[in-house]
Parts: structure tokens; C-alpha cells; sequence
């Protein structure tokens, strides 16, 4: 046996159909203010026919909203509105045509409401206002307060009339859709912009979300994906600066799970798109989260977008190549917008597309810089410690939306006991100039260790040796040798020879700066076999010598002079400092805000043998991070 079940056929209500509601959002005259465009039609509607009174209403679910009603003023107490059930404009909308009554005591569909009994409407004329494409958005009206047998052209100056108010919305709405479309070309066009924002992925990132708002939404929040699962917000931002904080705080801008059921973690693990059209549809359609996961992306996220007016959201995977996505746009229409469609999920896409080269180039610049510092890391060896000598060695790595740089420094004692400094700079910022930088520093390495070649020869050696085997290096570079005066306990002789390095700097007991300022021979790889010259110079115990790269002195628009005398500042009243200190407060002193460049710095100074050694310095290497800077 067969059991037919006959569907009944559903009853669609007209006032609250989704498509008019749209439509009466996108009009944007719900709650707003009185007009002149609008107020003369209804003032001269009442003077043409003699009525009491004439109106423009705007319903949606909930209300009818009184946009001009000159002659009716609103009941006690009340905005200039009623609620949907107690309005006359219902029933324009229900029939899709005209309502006229002669006298609404009269009718049972308008006897009981507050326009008939407390305001004493009886003659009732009204319109549809549609839209252009013929959703009806209110009513244009005429009322009397006596019944009102109404002639055929009281009614053709109603319709001409309705007819000049929904030619003035479809103006509007032309104007809106001129403006949206402007926009969202703008934002287009934009997206090359985001090549220029960094090579941090972060930076990128952040650009994005500040070409969605207000273009693609209201609110906008970029996350990253990270390799342990968490989805990250890095951009949050709000058309509405006094609530961006707010917002920055919700759930919506929490961190999130690749796990999550739903939301901006399921498309950074699935790398699908994800439209949410309004909030009630989010609570219908979104799944529990799982065991184990952060719920963000199921109750959470969706109770953030209720708290927020979200009437639709969408999030769309930032990816590189077909890659895993590296990141995710959530952009979010609240109260007021219409809801998102499959056209909008296609835009978000193709500028989510536009930003893949941008992202591709933070994603290669990471991978180069992570090498080349693992690679300076692993060349940033401890500093040796000879019997006589303090040595302190310092590598500060630049910001990270800076490039990578060539900076080194090295230190080790040769077969007959003289201490040999190296201070370089490989001319470069990627990972080519870190691989150079490491087979250079190797090739003097070993040349100055095997022989007892004084700095210059060392250089010439290793400028011959480099260009013989084909190291592509140009460089700066500055030897020194420290040796031991026989004899004498408290002198040092010092050798250096530059190859166009900066030159060294000595502080003596008395605090007083001397630049070792001699004519420096070529750097390194441009001239092979080119004669290098040695220098010489007495330490005495106490003295400070200092060797560095360019990136501790050099500013953009300053000269020279104006560098030394900076770094004059940061080391007056230093000469007693312990060693260490005195390397860290010069770091902190003198880097650039904006870090833009590596410094390499090795600090020497002679101490008396006849009493205990200074205590070890601390690390080599600084992290950005653990250089205060003044102010902060």
C-alpha cells in the first residue's frame, strides 16, 4: 500500500517577505529624517484635494515608519510610527495596489486600529511606493478626518503623485548602486597597492583588511593561519571608529581552529568560501562545535554576530599558488545592508585572488629571511677569551619588515696567541648576500688562523682566494689583531687594515672618542691584488676599542659628522662601564627606530693581568625585541 501525503501550499506573508525587507533596508528611509523632496509632495498633495492630512510610510516587519505625514501628528508619547498590525499600509502592501476606503469605521481591516479611534482618520487613500524592481516599500496616502467619497481624480493626482515619490526612491537606489559599484571598483583597483605594503605577511595582511571597510562591509577581520591550527586575527576594523575597539574585543575577533565547525577556522581548513546571509540563518544552519575545538566558530562566533547587527557575513580563504591558505577575510554587513549574495562572494573572491602576489612575496621573503637567519645565527659564534683581553660581541637583526642583511662579526686566536677581529658587511639583502657573507667569513677564518699574516695580508689573501673560487662578494671589511707588547703587561699593540669599512672607534679611560679615521683600501671584490696597508696603534689597559657596521651609524639625511657625534652622546660618560653594559647601552642608544639595518659590534678592552678577569658578557645576539629603545 502507497500512502500519498498532499503538500499544502505555503503562505507566504507579503509584508514580511525576505525580498521587500531587503528592499526596505537598501532604501535606507526607515528611521530616517524628515526630507524636502518629500514634505512638498504631501504638502501639495493636501492643498490640490483639501484633505487633512497626507503621508509617506516605510514598513518593514515591525512597523509602519511615518517618513512625512504633514496634518497627522503622531499618537502621545510615540515616534512618528505604528506597529505594522495597526497600519493602514499593510494592506497596500497585501493587495499590491491601491487601498481606498471611504471610511475606515466602516471596514473591519482598519475599524480597530489607533489611526481610526484616537487620531479619527475615516477617508483613506493609499499608493504602493515600490521600488524599480516592484517591491513595495510603503504607501503615499491621503486623510480625512470626515468620510470621504472619493472622485476618479482625487485618485489619479494619488497615483501621479505615488508615482513622482517611487521615481524619487528609484533615483536613490540608482545613486546607491552608482556608489557601491564605485567602490567596489576602487577597491580593485587598490589591490596593487597591497605589493607595496611590506614583505611581512603580517603587514599584507592588514592592507587587505583596510581596503575592505566600508567597500565590502561594515566590518572586516583578516586572520592568519598559523602551522599549529590557530586562526589569528591580525586586522580588525570597524566604519565606525568609536566601536572599532569594542569590536576588536568580541568573539568575532577572537582566535579561532582550523577544527572549528563553521566560520573563518573551517575556511582556513577547507579553502571554500563560507556566505552566512543573515544572523538567523547562521543560527539555523551551523553545526555544534566538536569535542576538543575552541567554539568560536560555532555558538560563539554566532552570538558575536547577533551582538554585532550582523544581517550577513562572509569569509573568504587568502591563499597563494593552490597552497593551504595562509589567511582568511571575514567582511560583515550589519543592520541596514543588504545581505550578501553570490555576486559579492565572487568579488571578495577575485580581490582575495589580486592579493595572492603580494602574499606570495611576504611568503618568499619570510622563507629567505628565516634561512639567512638561521644561517648568521649558526656564524654568530662566541667571542674567544684570551688572558689579557675582554671581548664582547653583539648582533642586533633588523626589524622584520626589513631586509636581511650581511652583517658579521668573528673573533678567534691565532697559533701564536694574537687575537684576530673580524667586522663585515656583504653588500646585498637576501639570502644570496647571507651565503656569501658565510663563505667569506670561512675563507678568512682559515687564512688568518693558518699563518700569522698581519690584517692587511689576510684581506689581499682573501680577496684573491674569493675571486680564484668564484665567491661573488663585495664587501666591507675590517681585520684587527691585538698582540701582546713582550715585556710589557699593561700595552697592546693593535694592527687593523680596512677594506671601505667604517673605521674603528677607541674610548679611553678619560671617556674622551677617537675615530681611528684612516684611508681605507677597497672593499672587498673590487679591486683583487689592490696593495692593503696596515695600521698600528698602542692599547693600554682600560681602553675601549670599538668595531661595528654601518648600520649603527648611518641614518637617512644625516651626515656623517652628525652620526659621530650621535654616537659621541651615547658613549659619554661609559669608559667605566663593564664591557657588556657598555655594548648594550650603545645598541640601545644608537639603532634607528625603525631598525632598518642589521648591526654586527664587537667590543675590546684590555684589562690588567695582575687582577682577576672581568666576569663573561652576556649573549651575542640581541633580539630586536630585548633592545629598549628611549621612551619606551
Amino acid at each position: 500500500m502507497i500512502c500519498t501525503v498532499q503538500e499544502l501550499p505555503v503562505v507566504v506573508d507579503p509584508v514580511r517577505s525576505a525580498g521587500r525587507l531587503a528592499a526596505v533596508r537598501r532604501s535606507g528611509l526607515l528611521d530616517s529624517a524628515p526630507e524636502e523632496s518629500f514634505d512638498r509632495l504631501t504638502e501639495l498633495t493636501r492643498e490640490l484635494l483639501g484633505v487633512t492630512a497626507c503621508m509617506i510610510t516605510v514598513v518593514d516587519g515591525e512597523r509602519s515608519w511615518w517618513k512625512s505625514h504633514p496634518g497627522l501628528p503622531p499618537l502621545p508619547g510615540t515616534p512618528p510610527e505604528t506597529s505594522v498590525e495597526d497600519s493602514f499600509c499593510r494592506h497596500v502592501i497585501a493587495l499590491d495596489d491601491a487601498l481606498v476606503l471611504d471610511d475606515s469605521s466602516a471596514d473591519e481591516r482598519t475599524r480597530d486600529s489607533p489611526l481610526t479611534g484616537q487620531l479619527g482618520v475615516r477617508g483613506y487613500a493609499g499608493f504602493p511606493v515600490r521600488t524599480p524592481d516592484g517591491q513595495v516599500l510603503g504607501s503615499f496616502a491621503a486623510l480625512d478626518t470626515a468620510p470621504r467619497a472619493w472622485s476618479a481624480a482625487d485618485l489619479r493626482v494619488l497615483g501621479t503623485l505615488a508615482g513622482v515619490v517611487s521615481t524619487e526612491v528609484a533615483l536613490r537606489e540608482s545613486l546607491r548602486a552608482a556608489e557601491v559599484q564605485r567602490a567596489r571598483a576602487e577597491v580593485v583597483a587598490r589591490a596593487g597597492e597591497l605589493l607595496s605594503a611590506g614583505l611581512e605577511q603580517s603587514a599584507v595582511l592588514t592592507a587587505v583588511g583596510r581596503l575592505a571597510v566600508p567597500a565590502l562591509g561594515d566590518v572586516s577581520v583578516v586572520y592568519q593561519a598559523r602551522r599549529d591550527g590557530r586562526v589569528v586575527p591580525v586586522s580588525v576594523r570597524h566604519r565606525h571608529p568609536s566601536r572599532q575597539a569594542l569590536f576588536a574585543a568580541s568573539e568575532t575577533a577572537a582566535v579561532l581552529s582550523t577544527e572549528d565547525p563553521s566560520g573563518p577556522g573551517r575556511v582556513a581548513a577547507t579553502g571554500l568560501s563560507e556566505l552566512v546571509a543573515t544572523a538567523d540563518d547562521g543560527r539555523r544552519s551551523a553545526d555544534a562545535p566538536r569535542p576538543g575545538t575552541t567554539g568560536h566558530g560555532g555558538e560563539g562566533l554566532r552570538d558575536a554576530m547577533v551582538a554585532l547587527g550582523a544581517v550577513s557575513h562572509l569569509s573568504v580563504p587568502l591563499s597563494v599558488r593552490g597552497e593551504p591558505p595562509l589567511g582568511v577575510l571575514t567582511v560583515v554587513r550589519t543592520a541596514g545592508g543588504d545581505p550578501y549574495t553570490e555576486d559579492d562572494v565572487r568579488l571578495v573572491e577575485a580581490i582575495a585572488a589580486s592579493v595572492s602576489p603580494a602574499l606570495d612575496n611576504a611568503r618568499q621573503f619570510a622563507t629567505q629571511r628565516d634561512f639567512a637567519a638561521r644561517l648568521q645565527e649558526a656564524l654568530l659564534t662566541p667571542p674567544p677569551a684570551p688572558d689579557h683581553l675582554n671581548v664582547v660581541v653583539r648582533y642586533a637583526p633588523a626589524e622584520q619588515e626589513a631586509q636581511i642583511g650581511g652583517d658579521w662579526y668573528d673573533a678567534f686566536v691565532q697559533p701564536d696567541g694574537s687575537t684576530m677581529l673580524v667586522i663585515g658587511d656583504v653588500a646585498g639583502h637576501d639570502s644570496s648576500a647571507a651565503v656569501v657573507m658565510g663563505q667569506l667569513r670561512g675563507l678568512i677564518r682559515a687564512i688568518g688562523y693558518d699563518s700569522d699574516a698581519g690584517p692587511a695580508e689576510v684581506l689581499a689573501r682573501s680577496d684573491v682566494a674569493a675571486t680564484g673560487l668564484r665567491v661573488d662578494a663585495y664587501a666591507t671589511v675590517l681585520v684587527a689583531r691585538i698582540e701582546q707588547v713582550p715585556g710589557d703587561l699593561t700595552t697592546r699593540r693593535l694592527l687593523w687594515s680596512n677594506a671601505g669599512h667604517p673605521p674603528p672607534v677607541l674610548l679611553d679611560t678619560a671617556g674622551e672618542m677617537t675615530v681611528l679615521e684612516r684611508r681605507p683600501s677597497p672593499m672587498l671584490g673590487v679591486a683583487p691584488g689592490a696593495a692593503r696597508t696596515d695600521h698600528e696603534l698602542q692599547l693600554t689597559d682600560g681602553e675601549t676599542l670599538l668595531l661595528y657596521t654601518d648600520g649603527l651609524v648611518e641614518r637617512r639625511h644625516v651626515s656623517w659628522e652628525d652620526s659621530l657625534d650621535l654616537l659621541r652622546a651615547a658613549l659619554a660618560g661609559a669608559a667605566q662601564l663593564p664591557l657588556d653594559v657598555l655594548a648594550d647601552r650603545l645598541l640601545q642608544r644608537m639603532r634607528p627606530e625603525a631598525g632598518e639595518d642589521d648591526v654586527a659590534l664587537i667590543a675590546v678592552r684590555p684589562y690588567d693581568q695582575t687582577r682577576p678577569p672581568p666576569a663573561p658578557s652576556g649573549p651575542a645576539t640581541i633580539p630586536l625585541t630585548s633592545v629598549p629603545r628611549p621612551g619606551r
